[in-house]
């Protein structure tokens, strides 16, 4: 089931993760299984609604009336929570749909995972919640937990203090127990969830669903999650943009690059893995942060909490220690910070508080002389802090412990004070300090470079962002008018390709079709010589190597010559070829050759691939990727990103591109592979020449079914 995410499903997903009252079916007055530690988690964590235990066979559980089915449910339930055997399930679903009980967590295992028997459970289960319309978290789930009503709709839940902490971020898993681990870890750090939702299978409620809720939740500020694999990539599109367009960074955890991994997530939630390559490319596109753990996770998530993004890349770092400031800097400038220039009358001002052997600068060092002066070091950062070239503030030192209580309390003030980022990085923090600034809500990091990589992301945020807005005002090239053509099983031929092409305004080289010597003879007077002369097969894809190309020929006797050497290459490297015709065409002037690719995920649907072209494709693999179509501003972007960019600027001596020819012809393929989708495997122009006159010029094509 594709869940079809509209304004009205968020108010109704509300009162989901917002029930007044909860059935469980399945409860038990033992908390070590499922049903009975719910009942445990709802109870000890205060849930202000009603639990009505589902049991014929108790007429009390956990000091609760039970009920013998949810027909005998004399209250309102919001939601039903399943916790039988996974064949009793669809039975239940069904006296729920038809009570008119449309929420349902099912924590149940033994569905897909499981294959066969468990198969079939499942497409039953999801045809029931196609035809009833119902709101199905699961199953092989563990619930929800949501922190702000409180409600631990869960059977798993573990924090170290006892204590279920509310906070800005919000994590949604593919995996329970990464879920509740998330959780642990965040109280560990004084922080907490305002939601966990763990989707198990996704037979209804699917990830990117989740996340959209989320997007649309005024008390969640950042959003994280574990992801396996997803089914729908458009309905995961949506949800990211939505995130983008509230303003609440996503950051996610995927797992599956390995080949092992997929196999393993295949039998863990039946999802499909992806391409590792595709997904990085679609998170860097919808601004998605990729952590490699939950720990990088949970820092960013603190650096985000406060909900403040920098106006640019200027750090001011200031450090206790000089070796701490030194390593400090060489972090920013490896994450992408740039150390920002103190203006004269901050320099001025902080010669003032500073004693003499300080150097005033940024890093900025103010010696061992002022670790007791805590009011001079305070003004020190509200100078720092008020200077307009700064937009990050770092403090970092290593032990200073004998007025770490009170220094402590100064940080808290001026973070409060302050609407700049503000972090403080103290490996050697004592935990009375420590609770201090956590408390706060500052971002309080104990290692060097965990600290200076959540400031950077701050920074990359606020610039995509800025970028996303950008994108809105360019404008794409306007496709054609008229209907798409017919791909046919074989694909398209180099030449039906180039039609295609130049349909949509993309500039291809002078060339005719030929069938005969005398056809390319013909076809290369009104050309006019030198010439190329290609053989067009959909089959093939290299032509070099099987010798079904001839560049440069110069006049009529060279291109009979090729001609008869070509048949014979052909003939010998690929005996079951089948060539339809032949292609004459002009010999452009060359001054750098391109790759621009197209491939349509299965997932996550057509991908762009740029890069340098001609035979150095597999050689460097140069190549940049973003999801299709794409703005001007994007393929800008992509250009700078390849190691071959400064070819494009001019490189000892050489002229520089023009390359505005070469980005509307780019944006125009975008277009063109987003419209084909469905319709291909891979698409390729192969060389994208540019001409010395600047022209962008589609050389070689294909389409592949």
């Amino acid at each position: 089931m594709k869940w079809h995410f509209r304004k009205s499903r968020a108010a109704d997903l509300k009162k989901f993760f917002w029930p007044q009252g909860i059935a469980i079916v399945g409860a038990s007055a033992d908390p070590a299984k499922p049903g009975g530690r719910m009942i445990q988690l709802l109870q000890g964590h205060h849930y202000p609604g009603r639990i009505y235990p589902i049991n014929p066979r108790r007429r009390e559980i956990q000091g609760l009336p039970a009920c013998s089915d949810l027909a005998a449910v004399k209250g309102k339930a919001d939601l039903v929570v399943i916790a039988v055997e996974a064949p009793g399930v669809p039975g239940i679903v069904e006296q729920c749909a038809a009570l008119g009980m449309k929420n349902i967590v099912v924590v149940s295992a033994g569905f897909a995972e499981t294959g066969g028997e468990g198969k079939l459970l499942q497409e039953q289960l999801a045809a029931l919640v196609e035809k009833e319309g119902l709101t199905l978290l699961g199953p092989n789930c563990i619930g929800f937990v949501n922190s702000l009503q409180p409600a631990a709709a869960s059977f798993s839940l573990t924090v170290e203090s006892g204590v279920l902490r509310s906070g800005p971020a919000a994590f949604v898993a593919q995996s329970g127990g990464l879920g509740i681990l998330a959780i642990f870890l965040a109280d560990l750090e004084k922080y907490g969830f305002s939601y966990m939702i763990s989707t198990g299978n996704e037979v209804g409620l699917d990830f990117a669903a989740a996340i959209e809720f989320l997007a649309s939740e005024p008390r969640v500020g950042v959003i994280g999650g574990y992801l396996e694999g997803v089914r729908d990539g458009v309905a995961l599109r949506r949800s990211c943009r939505a995130a983008a367009a509230a303003g609440k960074p996503v950051l996610i955890l995927k797992a599956g690059a390995s080949r092992e991994a997929a196999a393993a997530i295949r039998s863990h939630t039946g999802a499909l893995a992806g391409s590792e390559e595709a997904y990085r490319a679609f998170f860097r596109r919808e601004g998605v942060f990729a952590v490699e753990t939950l720990t990088e996770m949970l820092s960013l998530f603190k650096v985000f909490a406060p909900g403040r993004l920098p106006r640019g890349k200027g750090t001011a770092v200031m450090s206790l220690s000089g070796g701490m400031g030194v390593l400090a800097t060489d972090l920013c400038a490896r994450a992408g910070l740039e150390l920002a220039r103190f203006s004269p009358e901050t320099e001025r001002e902080l010669r003032l508080l500073l004693p003499p052997i300080a150097t005033v600068g940024n890093p900025l060092d103010p010696t061992a002389a002022m670790v007791s002066r805590l009011a001079d070091l305070r003004r020190v950062i509200e100078l720092i802090l008020a200077d307009p070239a700064v937009d990050v503030f770092i403090f970092t030192t290593a032990l200073w412990r004998s007025y770490g209580v009170e220094a402590g309390e100064i940080f808290v003030e001026l973070f409060r004070e302050t609407g700049k980022p503000l972090l403080v990085i103290w490996p050697g923090c004592s935990s009375e300090i420590k609770e201090v600034l956590l408390k706060s809500g500052l971002p309080f990091f104990s290692e060097l470079k965990e600290g200076v990589y959540a400031a950077a992301a701050l920074w990359r945020y606020a610039a995509f962002q800025e970028k996303r807005r950008a994108a809105k005002r360019s404008a794409l090239p306007p496709p054609p008018a008229g209907p798409l053509p017919e791909i046919s099983p074989s694909g398209l031929t180099e030449a039906e390709m180039k039609r295609l092409l130049s349909r949509w305004g993309i500039a291809v080289p002078r060339g005719e079709v030929a069938r005969a010597p005398e056809e390319a003879l013909c076809a290369a007077g009104r050309i006019g010589y030198p010439v190329v002369l290609k053989a067009l097969s959909p089959e093939i894809a290299h032509k070099t190597e099987i010798g079904a190309i001839r560049l440069g020929l110069a006049d009529a006797a060279a291109l009979r010559q090729g001609w008869e050497q070509m048949q014979r290459d052909l003939s010998e490297r690929a005996p079951q070829l089948t060539v339809e015709a032949y292609l004459v065409e002009e010999m452009l002037p060359i001054q750098l050759e391109l790759i621009a690719g197209a491939k349509d995920d299965p997932v996550l649907g057509p991908f762009l691939l740029l890069g340098l072209g001609g035979i150095y494709v597999e050689l460097f693999e140069d190549l940049s990727l973003r999801p299709a179509p794409l703005h001007p501003a994007e393929i800008r972007e992509m250009l700078e990103e390849l190691k071959s960019a400064p070819l494009l600027k001019g490189f000892r001596g050489s002229a520089p591109v023009d390359s505005s020819s070469l980005v509307e012809a780019v944006a125009r393929f975008s277009q063109l592979a987003a419209a084909l989708q469905g319709q291909y495997r891979e698409m390729e122009i192969n060389p994208l020449v540019i001409c010395p006159d600047g022209r962008a010029v589609a050389v070689d094509a294909l389409l592949l079914r």
